[in-house]
């Protein structure tokens, strides 16, 4: 018998792993609905999420969050109150000349390197793709690159205010989208705040009186702080639309330049690969794809890696 106790003991013993218990409750209507988040937007809500939505939440009766999520789950993607819900969920911390490094690659390198290969070619059309745009700062960004781009190769002009005109065969199109209805009406509005941690924190006064005018009808401003929004001259190069990255087509194609920063971090693994399906239809060949540092390129076979002061970027075969 003590022979068989020990033949026994010494075969090894696999645990079982106990599934995850699924919240029930208050919990479990918030875990609900972050899921149906995830499945309506690719978002993939952390467990400090749902600690905040638990507080949102902690005044209500389980009863009625329960009828409210509910009510929610026949609800389609598009319907204010998602993208409301959204909105509260993902991050749009944003401002002027974030990441200096990629920019002045951006502009020096990789525009330059198109807007050359396109004139060569007699195709003076150029169009970029700001995916994620938040409240458009960087969106914005993105024509002063190019029309500074444009400039230094003798493809445009600018006058004793610095306003910058392309040459008139040439036609700009930057096209900023977001899943937020919200920030896009802000992007639209192009008013921004300058004070301490705001859209200008890292923005010379030189560029600031280059690219900005001063707004005075501002409703409702913030008390003592000044507002601006971008002058014409770049604003007629801009275009902001409502767009949801998990949509089957890209909100415009043959792009020369995809941009998509800071939002695929929110993404799961199989999400982050339709969008960047998605990046790939959206350029024309020979097109650029800028990534967020910590993305990783799941389709490399399909580009060219290049590397630079600020980066990566990806050319499409």
């Amino acid at each position: 018998m003590q022979q068989g106790v020990a033949a026994l003991s010494s075969v090894p013993v696999v645990a079982a792993v106990a599934p995850r218990p699924v919240p029930t409750g208050k919990a479990g209507q918030v875990h609900r609905l972050t899921l149906m988040v995830e499945t309506r937007f690719g978002v993939q809500p952390s467990g400090q999420v749902e600690k905040k939505l638990e507080r949102i939440f902690e005044k209500a009766s389980e009863g009625d969050l329960c009828e409210w999520v509910d009510h929610m789950s026949g609800l389609p993607g598009t319907d204010s109150e998602w993208l409301s819900l959204v909105e509260s969920l993902t991050v749009h911390e944003t401002y002027f000349c974030r990441d200096k490094p990629m920019l002045r690659m951006l502009r020096g390198v990789v525009m330059a390197q198109l807007l050359e290969r396109k004139k060569q070619a007699g195709n003076y059309t150029f169009k970029i793709w700001s995916a994620g745009c938040s409240t458009g700062e960087e969106t914005t960004n993105l024509v002063m690159l190019l029309l500074q781009a444009l400039e230094k190769m003798g493809e445009a002009t600018s006058n004793i205010n610095g306003e910058i005109t392309p040459h008139p065969r040439w036609r700009l199109e930057v096209i900023g989208t977001d899943v937020s209805r919200q920030v896009v009406t802000t992007a639209k509005n192009a008013h921004y705040a300058d004070f301490g941690m705001g859209s200008f924190r890292d923005f010379s006064e030189k560029n600031l009186k280059q690219f900005f005018e001063l707004v005075v009808d501002v409703v409702d401003p913030l008390p003592g702080v000044k507002y601006y929004r971008a002058k014409n001259f770049v604003r007629r190069h801009l275009t902001f639309r409502q767009h949801n990255l998990l949509s089957p087509t890209p909100p415009e194609n043959n792009c020369d330049v995809v941009i998509c920063r800071n939002v695929l971090i929110y993404f799961q693994d199989s999400v982050k690969r339709s969008v960047q399906e998605l990046f790939h239809r959206a350029l024309s060949q020979n097109g650029a794809l800028l990534l967020g540092g910590p993305d990783v390129q799941y389709w490399p076979d399909r580009y060219e890696r290049n590397f630079g002061d600020g980066g990566a970027w990806y050319v499409k075969k």
